[in-house]
């Protein structure tokens, strides 16, 4: 019997053996970071901690809490960061040059000024 797999890029569904659905990435249902105020559409506390869980899984947290890793590790943490934010986000991380110091940024911009700062500043506006 012919194998129904489909070959797909990273992030796309594929089909398996059994006919159902199956992903190849573990990013693939989850809703990017957006931290827009514009929009109002701020889920940065819970594309916070999506983001982190993938990094948990795929043991790369201490990428982007310290900078004793590989480059490569680096890279790979970066990479899942950058993929799992908005467009509109990378302003906030494109001169990071590692993992840890683009979570920091997103973390500044986000986290730094709380929900009643963010109010006060949208007054003032």
């Amino acid at each position: 019997m012919p194998d129904s797999t489909q070959e797909s890029g990273p992030g796309e569904s594929t089909t398996g053996k059994n006919g159902q659905p199956s992903t190849t990435s573990l990013t693939q249902f989850i809703e990017k970071l957006d931290g827009s105020m514009a929009t109002g559409k701020n889920n940065y506390n819970a594309g916070r901690f999506m983001i982190i869980r993938i990094v948990k899984e795929k043991d790369l947290l201490q990428a982007i809490e310290d900078e004793i890793v590989s480059k490569t590790q680096d890279d790979q943490a970066f990479t899942i960061i950058a993929l799992n934010i908005k467009d509109t986000q990378i302003p906030h991380i494109q001169n990071a040059t590692t993992a840890k110091e683009a979570w920091a940024s997103l973390k500044e911009v986000h986290q730094g000024i709380g929900t009643n700062g963010r109010m006060i500043l949208m007054q003032r506006l």
